[in-house]
């Protein structure tokens, strides 16, 4: 570093003044300590480019099992995530549903560690007899959820831990039910391409009592589902 004449504490002056009287020889240096030691500069280290960080396997994987893993599905319903498919912890999500025929939809989330929850409608409010959870969609009309100006502005969706790839699965029964009653989560050696199909298997065995006669019936089910990701 080249010390600057206004920080180094010595006038212009004093500097000539010294320089020469050692040209003349009249001056002898003492060999003092020096409080301030002068190091050759160090060679400039090049700086290491940043390390490219590894693409992404995510992407891909969800567009592969989002294309692939497929159910029995009569009624034509589809879920979509929104805003997208990759999602921040903590961030609000919401869910389009769309079906070509009319029918009473149920929501159903996996997490990344295989667990299973409902969630909507909400399943506390529908089994203490809350009637004016309006789950039925018609065909034709595609359904936000939640969506301001609507009965499904009153909640939101939160993206929670743990982190990885989760699923959304869309339940459309032909019968009126609210609530289904499956295992919280599918076997431990269930693959995530697993779920869909474990699901569809449960829902076989499910039967609802009809609103007038109490009598248990066999609903039809059409199941879609949508891998997302957490991160």
């Amino acid at each position: 570093m080249r010390p600057q004449a206004s920080g180094s504490g010595i006038s212009m002056r004093g500097v000539c003044g010294l320089l020469a009287a050692l040209l003349m020889g009249t001056v002898v240096l003492a060999q003092e300590p020096r409080s301030v030691t002068i190091l050759p500069e160090a060679p400039e280290v090049p700086e290491t480019p940043p390390a490219t960080p590894a693409p992404s396997i995510a992407p891909l994987r969800l567009e592969l099992l989002n294309s692939t893993v497929k159910v029995e599905n009569p009624a034509g319903v589809s879920v979509d995530v929104i805003p997208s498919l990759e999602v921040t912890v903590g961030s609000k999500i919401g869910f389009r549903v769309a079906t070509k025929k009319s029918g009473y939809l149920i929501l159903l989330d996996i997490d990344a560690d295989g667990k299973l929850t409902q969630i909507f409608p909400n399943p506390t409010a529908a089994t203490r007899g809350v009637r004016d959870i309006l789950n039925f969609i018609r065909s034709g009309r595609p359904l936000t959820i939640p969506q301001v100006g609507t009965p499904f502005a009153g909640f939101e969706f939160v993206a929670n831990l743990p982190t990885g790839i989760a699923m959304v699965v869309a339940l459309l029964s032909d019968k009126a039910v609210q609530v289904v009653d499956l295992p919280d989560a599918p076997p431990p050696s269930f693959a995530p391409g697993d779920a869909l199909k474990y699901i569809r298997d449960q829902a076989r065995s499910l039967k609802v009592p009809h609103p007038d006669s109490g009598q248990l019936e066999q609903p039809t089910w059409s199941i879609d589902g949508k891998f997302y990701l957490i991160k």
